[in-house]
């Protein structure tokens, strides 16, 4: 489905020392390369303006197409390491967040065959800009009259589609979904609403209808 690219990386020796404040690790301040910088300038001028979901998915979608083919970007994303292998949890590579407006950049790195839950992202949004590789993505909706957090959850298929380089897969809170990419290396920078683990994310068993409650993918602070 998509060309096989075999990439050599640096181990995770790159990533930042953290401070531990109350569970959560603190990033060292170093300037983001200066395109990253702009881009993060644009997403904290729409939240200024007061530009929220509907109204701001569009433009932040399109200063990440943008961003998403700076050549430096793309050369230094082929090293950065895998944070999700097979069918194994995922975490992801921290680059931002904001003081301010709590948004966060990240990077999710799946090695070949990598396959996620069909999960949600609860009340947070999401921006999946692809950089490398390719994902085939299911979309899902809950049919049942169950409250949110609890099943059994009878789901109906909204739909698949593949994603290659330059796409911007918008998922608005509850979008119920799951990737796999086959047998290539994906690399996905993320603009997220707030930092996974500050909120609930849901899990859905497509077999019995039950759901699990989870704190989202792990975060690794790591230098741009």
């Amino acid at each position: 489905m998509f060309e096989l690219v075999d990439h050599r990386r640096k181990p995770l020796q790159n990533v930042r020392s953290e401070l531990i404040i109350k569970g959560f690790a603190v990033m060292a301040d170093k300037p983001l390369p200066a395109p990253v910088q702009d881009f993060v300038d644009r997403i904290r001028a729409y939240c200024a303006a007061g530009k929220q979901d509907e109204e701001l998915w569009p433009a932040v979608a399109d200063d990440l197409k943008m961003l998403l083919a700076d050549p430096d970007l793309v050369e230094q994303s082929k090293t950065w390491p895998d944070t999700k292998k097979g069918d194994g949890p995922p975490s992801n590579l921290l680059f931002y967040e904001d003081p301010d407006y709590g948004f966060v950049l990240n990077a999710l790195v799946k090695g070949p065959k990598s396959v996620t839950n069909v999960h949600d992202h609860g009340p947070s949004w999401t921006l999946y800009g692809v950089l490398d590789g390719g994902d085939h993505i299911q979309r899902f909706s809950r049919v049942d009259d169950n409250p949110t957090e609890e099943g059994p959850a009878e789901l109906k298929s909204n739909g698949e589609f593949d994603v290659v380089p330059g796409y911007i897969d918008v998922v608005p809170p509850w979008e119920i979904h799951q990737e796999a990419n086959g047998d290539h290396r994906t690399i996905g920078f993320i603009v997220r609403s707030q930092r996974s683990g500050t909120f609930k994310q849901y899990r859905y068993n497509t077999e019995n209808g039950s759901i699990a409650t989870y704190n989202g993918p792990t975060q690794i602070p790591y230098d741009l």
